[in-house]
């Protein structure tokens, strides 16, 4: 989902997107020829079925959620449009799940412990840079990345809608204790699944892991993160709301680029 909104290097980065996850993975791991040839073959695998299967769902979301941003949307349309899309990326997880275990299964020992030492030293300097900068600052830093992002889409933003967007800024870093408890859930689950990697069962439990973390699902969690997502959802009503015919035309020409590059996407072998 992330590929696909990058506007016009979608397709580009779609037909390339199993070289660019290998090479992501290799700044983690080091990789034997025989794990990188089970990586390449069951990545090509996996990018041929969301070609198929996985792409026509988020293209008629798209034709619907073009029809639907040029009037004003209510609550019921956002919080629907949120859920479409989540279970769109969770089956997309789900996808990359499967190469994803086969080459996991064949890490030795040593080769885990690289991983995990990888992993847990990106989540250190996460936390580092988010202690370095004072609460104001990081307001700031997230309010202006919300903005930028919106501005990708409807063009420059009036002061009312970059409020609304400190606002949402505000929202996220109340809930930053929570989802820092849910990434420690996480990378429990992770640490003691890969300790079965060669077990039977360890796709499923494997996919299920990477749907959680799409959904940013967490049983224990679940009532803060609904108390959260409706307070979104409220928020994602009155910006859209705010929306001018400018800015709406705007954003439905971005939408009829990015419907267009994955109908071509579809067509492709």
């Amino acid at each position: 989902m992330l590929v696909l909104l990058a506007g016009c290097t979608t397709r580009f980065a779609y037909n390339n997107l199993d070289s660019l996850i290998a090479y992501r993975i290799d700044d983690y791991v080091d990789l034997t020829r025989q794990q990188d040839n089970v990586l390449d073959r069951e990545l090509t695998q996996a990018l041929q079925r969301h070609r198929q299967q996985g792409l026509p769902p988020i293209h008629r979301a798209l034709d619907r959620l073009q029809a639907d941003i040029l009037t004003p949307m209510t609550f019921a349309q956002i919080r629907q449009y949120h859920y479409l899309f989540t279970g769109i990326g969770q089956n997309a997880a789900s996808d990359l799940a499967k190469p994803l275990a086969a080459t996991l299964s064949l890490l030795s020992d040593q080769q885990v412990s690289q991983l995990n030492r990888e992993l847990q030293q990106r989540f250190n300097e996460w936390d580092k840079e988010r202690r370095g900068l004072s609460e104001a600052e990081r307001l700031n830093k997230r309010t202006e990345r919300l903005i930028d992002t919106t501005e990708d889409w409807v063009g420059r933003t009036t002061p009312t809608q970059r409020a609304l967007l400190k606002e949402l800024a505000g929202y996220q870093l109340e809930m930053s204790p929570t989802f820092l408890a849910m990434r420690q859930q996480y990378w429990q689950r992770w640490q003691s699944l890969l300790k079965t990697r060669r077990q039977a069962g360890f796709e499923a439990q494997f996919s299920q892991l990477l749907r959680d973390m799409m959904a940013l699902n967490s049983p224990s969690h679940q009532g803060s993160m609904n108390m959260y997502l409706n307070r979104r959802f409220e928020l994602m009503l009155r910006l859209q709301h705010s929306l001018s015919d400018k800015q709406r035309q705007t954003l439905n020409r971005k939408l009829v680029n990015l419907r267009k590059d994955v109908a071509v996407l579809i067509q492709q072998k």
